[in-house]
């Protein structure tokens, strides 16, 4: 099974003073998780809005000045920048003051927690994840077996967990590349080996149902089983045979309904093969 993970972190440094959600807490869009200490930020913005003040009653007086010639181009240009830097510089402090509260980005499963209130976070430290409520399984299928599957072709997955039932489900898209081309350690060359290993591609299978609410424990790489139904006309194989068997079965019958009825003309053959 899979499932969206998302690594919480924070963008800016300090010291938590909040922390709403715990392990396998359930979480809305929009909600306030985690509160870090907004003084030292608060003093940042109004030191950037007096600086953007400041700025700003400079430019309004030497445009004064610029209207009646009394002031040279450079000049008014160096005070226009400064404005428009210290207004910038409002707005940088403005988005770091507005991170100090983290909001929940999608709806699902609180796992993994490492903050507690009282620590201290820096720029990018990883917090918890959220695991998402859609899930999909990922069959890792061999080289050989590709050649039969398609996207849209029928499945069933039985999971590991919930073993009693088997849940209907449909090939959505076949992985560009084996699984060992995107891992982290570079593949095995298999150039020179006299016997070659069977590459592993991901496929990847979605359900056509939602799951039960009784599923609400599913999460990331847990085990299933996946079958797909590589053609339609397996099915249709044992009518064909019990359609033969019907065929000679009528013909036996005629047969013997033949010999009981024209004795004569079966007797003649019957001598004459003999």
């Amino acid at each position: 099974m899979n499932s969206h993970v998302l690594r919480i972190s924070s963008k800016v440094s300090g010291y938590v003073e909040k922390v709403l959600v715990d392990d396998n807490l359930k979480v809305k869009k929009g909600e306030l998780m985690v509160k870090i200490d907004p003084r030292d930020y608060l003093a940042r913005v109004a030191f950037a809005d007096a600086f953007r003040i400041l700025a700003q009653t400079e430019w309004l007086r030497l445009r004064q000045l610029s209207v009646i010639n009394a002031l040279s181009s450079f000049n008014y240009d160096l005070t226009l920048a400064s404005n428009l830097i210290t207004r910038s510089i409002l707005r940088l402090e403005s988005l770091s003051l507005g991170y100090t509260d983290i909001y929940c980005p999608l709806e699902g499963k609180i796992t993994n927690k490492r903050v507690e209130p009282g620590d201290y976070v820096s720029t990018g430290q990883y917090l918890f994840s959220i695991v998402s409520d859609d899930s999909w399984v990922v069959g890792n299928f061999k080289e050989k077996q590709l050649n039969k599957i398609r996207p849209g072709q029928p499945a069933l997955v039985k999971i590991a967990a919930y073993p009693q039932k088997w849940l209907t489900a449909h090939v959505d898209s076949i992985q560009k590349g084996t699984k060992n081309a995107f891992s982290s350690y570079s593949p095995e060359d298999l150039t020179l080996n006299y016997v070659k290993t069977s590459q592993r591609v991901p496929v990847k299978v979605l359900l056509d149902e939602p799951l039960p609410k009784d599923y609400a424990n599913l999460g990331p790489w847990m085990t299933v089983t996946l079958r797909v139904q590589v053609g339609k006309d397996t099915p249709i194989y044992p009518l064909s045979l019990l359609y033969s068997l019907l065929t000679l079965t009528l013909i036996w019958f005629l047969w013997k309904m033949a010999k009981k009825f024209l004795p004569g003309k079966f007797q003649k053959l019957d001598s004459f093969t003999s």
